[in-house]
């Protein structure tokens, strides 16, 4: 992922703004933020992979709800406020592999 400075780490302006259903936000530190993402990835069937370095993940849980694992203090240069609003942009629908 991009660093928090950089224009591809926010999610596109019509995915950048608040949930309107019931949110899930999970901070962890990030050497257990990489299982927790694998775990979510699966039970959700998310078409993603964790990986060493990851910040944090999403996974829309129902067609009112998703779930959010951020990091919990800085990492790599990205805040744990950054890696919400990016994931709060897949939340919303913004696709995993950032089309846009």
């Amino acid at each position: 992922m991009a660093g928090k400075h950089d224009p591809e780490w926010n999610p596109p302006a019509r995915f950048d703004h608040a949930y309107s259903g019931q949110l899930t936000v999970r901070y962890l530190p990030q050497t257990k933020v990489v299982t927790a993402c694998a775990k979510l990835f699966a039970k959700y069937k998310v078409a993603a992979k964790s990986f060493p370095n990851q910040h944090g993940c999403s996974a829309i849980t129902s067609t009112t709800s998703c779930t959010v694992i951020v990091v919990d203090k800085t990492y790599a240069l990205a805040t744990p406020k950054a890696v919400l609003r990016h994931e709060l942009g897949h939340c919303n629908g913004w696709a995993a592999d950032h089309p846009e």
